[in-house]
């Protein structure tokens, strides 16, 4: 009974947090519509809930803190298809924080897991930008960076016997990991142990050896995160 009590006030206190902050922030002067500076669009988020599965990597809106306003507890859930983090407004409505600002970190309070806007190389070579999940320090020179990913696939019709009808649907497929070295952009991490350490000249035999007495798996998330503990330490 006494950790229901606990759990009431907490959620009570996120509550009020949340109701100020939508006075400061989503209704006022935090908020706009594609200004560089502000941290909230204010054009609410309209989804197809007719198309199966979810967008989201947790569909629920998680408390947070953003850096950006460190005094306020928001709610929110990052829309992996959309490449978004939407903020929770009043009447259950839906805001994405502006993308332009690249320059704040997301908090989320109870996974203890920081999202953060980057410019990144994607798979067919062009320069985009997006959020990824920290894997190592957020301060750190060499970044291990985990992107999320939800892919929509759209409805497929039957144009023959031998067709299968499907519905549209979103699905869950693997997390890509990326290195971001100092102001360099991000990077997916190459597959082969040479390519890996040839992104680092000035060590690249030290690197590949580590790579190989340590039976370093570039594609696990336990092993690199071993690996950038080692890199950083160089």
């Amino acid at each position: 009974m006494k950790n229901t009590y606990v759990f009431l006030i907490i959620t009570l206190l996120f509550s009020s947090s949340l109701n100020a902050q939508e006075l400061t922030v989503i209704g006022g002067h935090g908020s706009g519509n594609s200004g560089s500076g502000q941290l909230l669009s204010t054009t609410p988020v309209v989804l197809n809930d007719r198309v199966d599965g979810t967008p989201y990597i947790n569909e629920k809106f998680a408390p947070a803190v953003i850096s950006a306003s460190e005094n306020n507890i928001f709610y929110v859930r990052y829309n992996a298809v959309n490449d978004e983090i939407e903020v929770k407004g009043e009447r259950n409505s839906a805001y994405a924080l502006n993308k332009y600002r690249r320059d704040i970190t997301i908090q989320l309070i109870a996974q203890k897991k920081t999202y953060q806007n980057f410019m990144y190389v994607d798979s067919d070579n062009n320069q985009t930008f997006g959020y990824f999940v920290h894997l190592s320090n957020p301060e750190a020179n060499i970044k291990l960076l985990k992107k999320e990913v939800v892919k929509f696939f759209d409805e497929k019709v039957q144009v023959t016997g031998y067709d299968t009808p499907q519905d549209a649907k979103y699905k869950r497929l693997a997390d890509k990991y990326f290195i971001k070295k100092g102001k360099e952009n991000a990077i997916v991490i190459p597959n082969s142990k040479k390519e890996f350490a040839k992104l680092f000249p000035d060590h690249e035999k030290e690197v590949l050896a580590y790579l190989k007495s340590e039976k370093i798996k570039l594609k696990k998330e336990e092993s690199l995160t071993q690996l950038f503990g080692y890199l950083n330490s160089l």
